[in-house]
């Protein structure tokens, strides 16, 4: 009898810390995915999904805080490849902002970003799209 009582608690325990590791991952998990949509973007010039009326010379992007931009990185990409992008500088109004110096042209362009804003040191990532018509 006593065997028996020994297998049957040894079996309930194994039971409550399987269900106990599950319960944890289950909330890191949700943890982890809840955190991530967080990004310190607000706007951008040209807007984010916008479709333009004219084309941009230059791109801004606007932050929660002051990105630093020793820590940044912009990236636009056309239909026909990456576009060549110069002067990246903030404007002190907590943003980035850079020049375009390759023509842009009728189709649809993707802004990829890195930066780090404020006294936090996470590295932010990010990519939105734009769309310039044709005539």
């Amino acid at each position: 009898m006593e065997k028996f009582i020994g297998k049957f608690i040894e079996r309930s325990m194994q039971k409550i810390v399987r269900i106990l590791v599950a319960s944890l991952f289950s909330l890191l998990i949700s943890a982890c995915a809840s955190s991530g949509d967080y990004s310190p973007l607000l706007r951008a010039e040209p807007e984010i999904n916008g479709e333009l009326t004219r084309v941009p010379r230059t791109i801004r992007l606007f932050y929660d805080a002051l990105p630093d931009v020793d820590q940044s990185s912009l990236k636009l990409i056309g239909p026909n490849g990456e576009h060549q992008l110069r002067g990246l500088h903030t404007m002190a109004a907590d943003d980035l902002m850079i020049e375009i110096m390759d023509p842009v042209t009728t189709g649809e362009y993707r802004v990829e970003w890195t930066t780090v804003v404020g006294d936090n040191p996470t590295v932010y990532s990010g990519a939105f799209v734009f769309s310039v018509p044709g005539n």
